[in-house]
């Protein structure tokens, strides 16, 4: 990918996020299977995935009833791998979603130290419009995106996402935590657009929970 596609990439990605309609009137564009309460995509089948690559993950997080869950999107064995990402978010309906803008649809977060280098990031909410394998499941959803100058992505935590456990939320109760690959949208790339680790990390990210205490 040269200089003038990756920046065109990056910043139509960033712009689809800060537009008006955004993901929130987008239809369903992939196909998924349900196992544990999380979606597993069904990336392109036209691409062979890489034997090995970068891992995301969720960590796994206690909270008691009325209080904020802090629930981190991580990645392992990725330094200086990627440029690009953007990644939908999956939590319970039941879980409510803390905002810096409501209007806007800006969801609070904090970046991580693996996106210490990154030149821009965009967190929303994907409040209207959702796809049927969300809302049968009962899920919530929003969109993290950034961009890096070049391949400058770390290892750790991309970003942290702060979750409302319910006032009544019974002790032992979890929630899960996980990805909706839509591939209009959802991107973990290098600046050679390597299609081929792409697919290895949407196809091997683990879920995580959050257990009422």
């Amino acid at each position: 990918m040269d200089i003038r596609r990756f920046a065109a990439a990056s910043a139509a990605l960033l712009l689809a996020m800060m537009s008006v309609t955004g993901c929130g009137n987008k239809s369903a564009s992939s196909t998924s299977e349900e196992a544990e309460g999380v979606l597993i995509p069904s990336v392109d089948a036209n691409v062979e995935a890489a034997s090995d690559g970068p891992k995301l993950y969720f960590n796994d997080v206690t909270a008691a009833p009325g209080e904020i869950a802090e629930v981190s999107l991580c990645v392992k064995d990725a330094a200086q791998k990627w440029a690009m990402c953007g990644i939908h978010v999956t939590f319970s309906e039941e879980l409510e979603c803390q905002m810096e803008d409501v209007e806007k649809r800006a969801v609070k977060y904090t970046k991580g130290d693996a996106s210490e280098d990154s030149m821009g990031a965009v967190c929303m909410l994907w409040r209207d419009g959702l796809p049927d394998e969300l809302v049968n499941q009962h899920l919530g959803c929003l969109f993290f995106t950034e961009v890096f100058e070049a391949d400058d992505g770390g290892d750790g935590e991309i970003a942290k996402f702060y979750l409302k456990v319910p006032d009544n939320a019974v002790s032992g109760t979890e929630y899960s935590v996980g990805i909706y690959y839509d591939p209009e949208m959802d991107i973990f790339i290098d600046k050679a657009g390597n299609a081929a680790m792409q697919k290895y990390v949407f196809e091997n990210w683990k879920g995580g929970k959050i257990t009422v205490k």
